[in-house]
């Protein structure tokens, strides 16, 4: 009896033990410097998922800004726009999504902090995988002019 006690203890350990292989890899974050009278800035990083289940980025939160939005900019018939992620940003299972200048990114409206060169900003980003399951990860991005 005491013996299959302990057994499940030691499963049900490792089944929560540290290995986190399941989470996303969050790299590189930052922003660019925005001058001064500027009332938006963009965070970028790179997301990787090395597990076998899909999540998406649903949205991000930041004292920096009183709004953060999700974007897409691209170019239209020479034009550069850009669109708001209304469903979120995929981040497929095994596959890794770059938030870049051009691309996807985080977008500060109605910027509260300078966006100074060396400053660094908190963000809350939250994620939904494939079963609905809710997330959150926490990161600092560097502000940086790149």
């Amino acid at each position: 009896m005491k013996r299959s006690l302990l057994l499940t203890i030691l499963v049900l350990a490792a089944g929560c033990s540290g290995g986190d292989s399941s989470s996303l890899e969050l790299e590189d974050p930052w922003a660019r410097p925005s001058p001064t009278g500027a009332t938006t800035a963009a965070f970028f990083m790179t997301i990787d998922n090395p597990t076998d289940t899909d999540e998406t980025h649903v949205s991000a939160a930041t004292d920096a800004c009183r709004v953060t939005e999700l974007h897409l900019s691209k170019m239209t018939d020479g034009l550069m726009t850009m669109e708001r992620q209304e469903g979120g940003i995929p981040v497929p299972a095994s596959e890794t999504v770059t938030l870049a200048p051009g691309g996807l990114h985080i977008m500060c409206i109605d910027r509260i902090a300078d966006f100074a060169e060396g400053e660094e900003l908190d963000i809350t980003l939250e994620f939904v995988d494939a079963d609905g399951a809710n997330h959150s990860e926490e990161i600092t991005a560097i502000v940086e002019d790149r």
